[in-house]
């Protein structure tokens, strides 16, 4: 019955496969449907790429303003955008976003329905003045590479205290996508689903509390200080590949621990216990209050890899001494 039900669905998929507004919602109509029948594999036939977030108000019996969801509709396409410039451009940070950053990271609306939207991640070609078109290896969109990086930057739910933390060893331009989120909402008492549907069929989710987005406010009023890049060489003892940590053990003998972005996850993974020269972003946070946190690292190159998301200027200065 299974098999019979799965070759249905492709069909139907197949008679979806347009690019207007109408076969854009009957796929992700579809798309719904196999989430509520997750045992028949239905989402291995619905890999179409795809974002969806949904927001409740707790306050209001779950129901949201229209104007509220498409403020947040708005927000997550900034995130995404910003963290997409900064995979493609290669930097640390990005402060500013022109046009063409949300053009190429552009998010199509799919399908809509109460307090929750469905977004396409398909690539959008763009051809330059040199005749490049502006899409990443392997045909991923920009979107979608964006949107990853989003909902594994968020805890997958209210206990997820060790994301939560992970969060404050990630590059800056994480922290700021995520504060394109939650700061300076127009209701504050939202609670926040984020989930993505990659082009190979692995699904992502992640839950934010009204409560957790107050504390996120609150902790990403830091100060970054004492920054600077450490080479070591040492054994990467383990990974953390939803919460993106890594466990380094040094040539001490001591453990340490931070933030590794999806750009090196690959590379880690193939060095595991093994010993490895690596480059650590070091530092120390200072809240407002002018409390110091304890020292926190960011693996910024494995094994001659660097990450797409470098200090720059730190290892600029690091390598020309």
């Amino acid at each position: 019955m299974s098999n019979d039900l799965r070759d249905k669905y492709a069909r139907a998929l197949q008679t979806a496969e347009g690019n207007d507004p109408l076969s854009r919602l009957a796929r992700a109509s579809l798309q719904t449907s196999a989430a509520k029948f997750s045992g028949l594999g239905l989402h291995d036939v619905a890999a179409s790429p795809g974002l969806n977030f949904r927001l409740a108000d707790t306050g209001h019996g779950g129901l949201i303003a229209a104007n509220e969801v498409g403020d947040f509709l708005q927000r997550v396409q900034k995130a995404v955008a910003r963290l997409a410039k900064a995979r493609r451009a290669r930097m640390a940070d990005v402060v500013k976003l022109l046009p063409l950053d949300f053009e190429l990271a552009r998010l199509d609306v799919a399908s809509s329905g109460a307090g929750s939207v469905v977004v396409d991640l398909r690539p959008h070609v763009l051809v330059d003045e040199d005749g490049r078109d502006e899409l990443p290896p392997g045909g991923v969109s920009w979107a979608e590479i964006g949107a990853v990086e989003l909902v594994r930057a968020l805890p997958e739910g209210p206990e997820d205290e060790a994301s939560m933390d992970s969060l404050f060893s990630a590059s800056p331009v994480l922290r700021r996508a995520v504060a394109d989120l939650i700061f300076n909402l127009p209701n504050p008492n939202l609670e926040i689903g984020l989930s993505v549907q990659r082009g190979t069929g692995e699904r992502l989710a992640s839950g934010l509390s009204a409560g957790q987005a107050a504390s996120l406010r609150d902790r990403l009023n830091i100060i970054r200080e004492e920054r600077e890049v450490i080479r070591m060489r040492g054994r990467l003892d383990g990974l953390r590949t939803r919460r993106q940590i890594f466990y380094l053990e040094t040539p001490a003998g001591a453990e340490i621990h931070g933030f590794v972005d999806e750009s090196l996850v690959n590379v880690v993974k193939q060095h595991l216990d093994e010993q490895v020269d690596v480059a650590l972003e070091s530092f120390v946070l200072r809240s407002a209050a002018g409390k110091r946190s304890q020292r926190r690292y960011r693996l910024v190159e494995v094994a001659g890899q660097l990450s797409q998301l470098p200090p720059e200027s730190e290892l600029d200065d690091d390598q020309g001494s």
